[in-house]
């Protein structure tokens, strides 16, 4: 997830509701997110204009922070809503959540509706190898297995498991294609970075010519001109990592939460979204966009099925393996 100050996003929500700040009816809602500034601002941008009586507080920072943060919270939250995380990820968080099925979920693709969850899918993430040409001396790797190989050591990078819930997906797809030797092997040839955008970053500037990274940020850089820049779509099979946003357990504005809750979920702002950040959306009637992108469409590409409460659940075991592995 991309990272930016508190200070920055609240001084856009402050300007985006100044129209409203005087009304006795105006509503309120604390919005804490792991998603990029451009795509708060557009939400900020749409919520203005579509719910004028709501207030928007924006707190930014990664998933992982900001959920640790409202779990130390929770005897007196200060959020309404979280936007977004994985669903692993979510589900290790799912007691500070309140359940709540928005009318739009009839919309959503059937794996996303997640309707016995305490969240609800905003998009999903397709795991894809970001390759760099112009710093690869050698064949293009075509799978996730070739980079098992130990000449690929110090030439790929992923980003944290622990800190990045895309890469907790890269490396339980790993684990489940190929078992425990398979995330050793990984383990004794990538490189870690702090964050996740450190890896598209790293690949896009040349640093590395291969990372393990998120189709939508990948994709950033090769519709903004970097004809260097390349996705591959492993020929092993790729892995999805859904994320979804969730109420906040007892948050003081549930009702106008929920409002804005559904305008996530909506599909003129989820095509905005997409279109300016490639992320792809939840809902299942969104494919014209998706094809007019350059990207593949769902059903062209070899997905390898992953069992997300399972996945959450060998969270902790896995990254313990993963740990001993790294050393």
């Amino acid at each position: 997830m991309f990272n930016f100050r508190d200070i920055s996003l609240f001084a856009v929500s402050a300007a985006l509701s100044i129209s409203v700040s005087t009304s006795a009816q105006a509503g309120e809602v604390n919005l804490y997110t792991s998603n990029s500034e451009d795509a708060v601002a557009l939400v900020l941008d749409a919520l203005a204009e579509q719910a004028p009586d709501i207030k928007v507080n924006v707190i930014g920072g990664g998933s992982g922070s900001l959920l640790r943060r409202i779990d130390a919270e929770k005897s007196a939250p200060a959020a309404d809503l979280f936007w977004s995380s994985g669903f692993s990820t979510l589900a290790g968080f799912s007691q500070l959540f309140d359940q709540y099925e928005s009318p739009e979920v009839d919309n959503l693709l059937p794996a996303l509706q997640a309707r016995e969850d305490a969240w609800t899918g905003t998009n999903t993430h397709v795991m894809v190898l970001m390759v760099n040409a112009d710093v690869l001396d050698r064949d293009t790797p075509t799978s996730w297995e070739d980079l098992m190989d130990p000449a690929w050591k110090g030439k790929v990078t992923i980003a944290d498991p622990a800190n990045s819930s895309s890469a907790y997906a890269q490396l339980y797809g790993i684990y489940k294609l190929y078992g425990e030797d398979g995330v050793r092997a990984l383990a004794d040839v990538v490189e870690v970075q702090g964050s996740t955008s450190g890896v598209y970053k790293a690949v896009a500037q040349g640093e590395y010519p291969v990372g393990m990274t998120m189709e939508y940020a990948a994709q950033r850089y090769v519709a903004g001109g970097q004809d260097e820049v390349s996705l591959i779509y492993p020929s092993d099979g790729t892995f999805l990592s859904p994320e979804g946003m969730a109420l906040i357990k007892d948050g003081p504005n549930p009702e106008d939460a929920k409002r804005v809750y559904d305008l996530l979920l909506s599909k003129d702002l989820q095509q905005q979204l997409f279109e300016l950040t490639f992320r792809r959306p939840s809902r299942g009637d969104l494919d014209e966009a998706i094809a007019a992108s350059g990207l593949p469409l769902m059903k062209d590409i070899k997905i390898i099925d992953v069992d997300q409460t399972v996945a959450g659940d060998e969270r902790e075991r896995l990254l313990e393996l993963w740990s001993e592995a790294r050393g």
